[in-house]
């Protein structure tokens, strides 16, 4: 079964890589569809992260290629909370209002509407009573939602979260999951060891362990497992 009616977002062929000269990923083939939710799975260690690093181009490799059908100023990204600089001098509603901003455009006037954006999310996502804060006076669940308030504001057409339930508690997880998946005009790839938080959410599953295993339908997986 493919899906020819869906526009290819990304195609990734053969591709490896290395840390110090261990395999990490190995020949990786993959393609992510518009309107495809996709579940990353894989053990802590196993390349999660890395493959969605690699294909956001935060790290780079000589061996496969990866092509890209949709600017990259439209893909969003939730980086794993531990790799967030907690230090950095930025208030909540800043840190979720430079979600708008782009690299051609790093230091922009924000309008009343973009700052009325920002207002309606962290409403909708509790923390709107600390948008004063600096992310550095606030809990790691909190911080958590702000970081995929930013990740989403903008309305990608792709948006890679890296274990988004970190720090979420059960009743925030469901909110956010249904959030994210109501998007309209957003293709979701959830990166988690987690499958039953997030098999509701998904349509298809990738597994990492330096291979891949490409799983269409979700079902054919969780049967499995």
């Amino acid at each position: 079964m493919t899906n020819k009616n869906n526009k290819l977002l990304i195609s990734v062929n053969n591709l490896s890589f290395k840390y110090n000269r261990n395999d990490v990923l190995e020949n990786i083939n993959l393609n992510i569809y518009k309107g495809k939710n996709l579940a990353i799975l894989g053990r802590n260690g196993g390349g999660k992260s890395t493959l969605i690093k690699v294909i956001l181009g935060f790290l780079k490799t000589k061996h496969g290629s990866i092509n890209y059908n949709l600017s990259k100023h439209k893909i969003g990204y939730l980086p794993q909370i531990r790799e967030f600089d907690t230090t950095f001098p930025i208030s909540v509603f800043d840190l979720v209002l430079s979600g708008l901003t782009n690299k051609n455009n790093l230091y922009k006037r924000f309008n009343k509407e973009e700052k009325l954006k920002t207002e309606n999310l962290l409403n909708e996502f509790d923390i709107y009573n600390l948008k004063d804060k600096l992310i550095c006076e606030i809990s790691g669940g909190q911080l958590q939602r702000a970081l995929i308030a930013r990740a989403i504001i903008s309305n990608p057409e792709l948006i890679f979260l890296d274990e988004p339930e970190s720090f979420l508690d059960k009743n925030f997880e469901d909110k956010l999951f249904n959030k994210i998946t109501s998007l309209e005009h957003s293709t979701i790839v959830i990166i988690s060891h987690e499958i039953d938080k997030i098999q509701n959410y998904v349509d298809s599953i990738f597994v990492v362990e330096k291979n891949g295993i490409f799983y269409e339908n979700k079902n054919d997986y969780v049967h499995k497992h």
